[in-house]
């Protein structure tokens, strides 16, 4: 109990025993059931408060908090426009994370493999324009964290093998809006009701357009491509890794923009 509520029960207490007071002046009440009725209502009293009323009131003030936090990242303003089931999911898990003891950013980054899952399925007929320019804010992501040289750039990249990173913690600030602005825009741009969509494109034609990229990272890696065939052997050298990841994705983007985003709608999309 805080020094608010001390108070606040102090009050209460001098306010109903002035009440039994006077109802025992008048003869209507007996100093004996009067003592009795204070404690029981005092004890009643904060029997209700602490176990129905206390926590209803606590937990409706973390819902607005998590509410005024999510509020504050236009990513999930959409989300909750467009997937309102997704929206609801993410909330309770915060929620839930949070009656956890785990701090509210860390709930809210725990929560964006749910966001990840809807960029995947979202980003198979967006646009090139917004394809490409989330693939570039991604670009920029590794290479700042590779020249951190502590291993996050690979965990970035490949969270499976050795777990993510809080981008909210390791990326300057501004490239960290700048990635959620651009997956914002990618969300608003296949949203309900788009018309224009990307013309498909073949597996056999996306090879075809990945011969130069992949002709050059042979011709500046050679056997160290082979790492790729298994990520989790102790003798990867994963800052190699990322390096050749930017390497390819630099690639990419340096195609025609509309080559680029059908590479890049197979390599990283999740058809529904």
């Amino acid at each position: 109990m805080n020094w608010n509520e001390v108070m606040v029960w102090g009050i209460a207490g001098v306010v109903l025993a002035s009440v039994l007071s006077l109802l025992h002046k008048k003869g209507k009440l007996g100093r004996v059931p009067g003592i009795i009725l204070f404690v029981v209502l005092i004890v009643g009293g904060a029997i209700v408060w602490g176990g129905v009323i206390k926590p209803r009131v606590m937990g409706e003030s973390e819902e607005q908090k998590i509410d005024s936090a999510l509020a504050e990242l236009p990513l999930y303003g959409t989300i909750r426009t467009q997937e309102p089931a997704l929206y609801a999911q993410i909330r309770r898990d915060i929620l839930q994370m949070k009656k956890e003891g785990k701090p509210q950013q860390e709930a809210i980054d725990t929560v964006k493999p749910r966001v990840s899952e809807l960029l995947s399925a979202r980003i198979v007929h967006a646009p090139d324009a917004a394809v490409n320019a989330a693939m570039q804010v991604n670009l920029e992501e590794m290479q700042t964290l590779l020249a951190r040289k502590d291993g996050s750039c690979f965990k970035f990249l490949y969270p499976q093998v050795s777990g993510g990173v809080n981008t909210a913690q390791v990326l300057p600030p501004e490239l960290f809006r700048k990635d959620l602005s651009t997956m914002n825009d990618l969300l608003l741009a296949t949203g309900p009701g788009q018309t224009d969509l990307p013309v498909a494109v073949s597996t056999e034609k996306v090879i075809l357009m990945m011969a130069p990229v992949r002709e050059a990272l042979g011709n500046m890696y050679g056997d160290q491509l082979q790492m790729f065939s298994d990520l989790t052997k102790p003798d990867v050298d994963r800052e190699k890794v990322c390096e050749i990841s930017i390497s390819l994705y630099s690639g990419i983007l340096a195609l025609q923009p509309a080559d680029s985003a059908a590479i890049l709608r197979q390599m990283l999309g999740k058809p529904n």
